[in-house]
């Protein structure tokens, strides 16, 4: 899993980030998009990859 920051316009954004966004792969290939809070243990959430939009696209 690759995690990434990025903000609207596609720049990364300095590593204090408290939540962050990663592609991640299940064992049958299927793709999700998880979004987590990396500054506490169990704090995220998935859904399909097939499911999500941009900022672009949610505006």
């Amino acid at each position: 899993m690759n995690w990434t920051r990025t903000t609207d316009d596609g720049e990364v954004q300095d590593s204090e980030d408290d939540v962050m966004f990663a592609v991640d792969t299940d064992e049958c290939g299927g793709r999700f998009a998880v979004i987590a809070d990396v500054t506490r243990d169990d704090a995220w959430i998935t859904m399909p990859l097939s499911e999500t939009q941009s900022l672009s696209q949610s505006r």
